[in-house]
């Protein structure tokens, strides 16, 4: 689920609450202030905390959970459009993190990890590019992971995500749903040119 869906039809807040992270906010603009918020709520798989912009990562560009992990994507504050590498933090269930710089520019649809594509379909939305790619991303790996939904382990493994917008693709056909179809198209057209 990415953090655009939180609060909408299907996500509601129940069980979000926000709290300040360690950092004092005594002084600070109202922009600081709002960087060192922190999203927490209780999942059945457990606890998972949404991270949001700050001074150290960058500004946050986008974020998403599953059961058992979350994970923001930051624009560094050194951040060069043309050379566009994103600082992405994972946690998992326990609170430890793994880190990673994605060159946006070298993923390769055919074969990359969630965290790969959801950085590059996070800049694609970010900048405007392709506003809707993160969403359509994240739910068209969700229609591959079904009920169960996207988990840590997940997150590492290559995947062909053509292959796996192309089944989503599919589905909404079936399902004689002519906008949903549509959409996946749209997107699919945009990844392989």
């Amino acid at each position: 689920m990415s953090i655009y869906g939180i609060g909408t039809a299907g996500y509601p807040m129940a069980g979000y609450e926000p709290r300040k992270t360690e950092r004092s906010n005594a002084g600070s603009s109202y922009t600081n202030q709002m960087s060192s918020v922190t999203q927490t709520s209780q999942m059945p798989g457990g606890a998972f905390e949404l991270h949001i912009s700050n001074d150290t990562d960058g500004e946050a560009i986008s974020a998403a959970c599953g059961s058992d992990y979350s994970m923001t994507v930051y624009q560094p504050n050194d951040f060069d459009p043309a050379n566009p590498v994103y600082k992405v933090k994972v946690w998992d269930k326990e609170g430890n993190v793994t880190e990673r710089m994605v060159d946006v520019s070298k993923v390769d649809p055919g074969s990359s990890d969630y965290i790969e594509m959801f950085a590059y379909t996070s800049h694609l939305s970010s900048s405007g590019e392709y506003s809707d790619a993160q969403s359509v991303f994240t739910r068209a790996a969700a229609n591959q992971h079904g009920v169960d939904g996207i988990g840590y382990g997940d997150l590492f493994g290559k995947t062909d995500w053509f292959s796996v917008v192309r089944d989503a693709m599919q589905m909404q056909f079936d399902a004689k749903n002519l906008e949903g179809y549509l959409e996946y198209k749209r997107f699919l057209d945009f990844l392989e040119k």
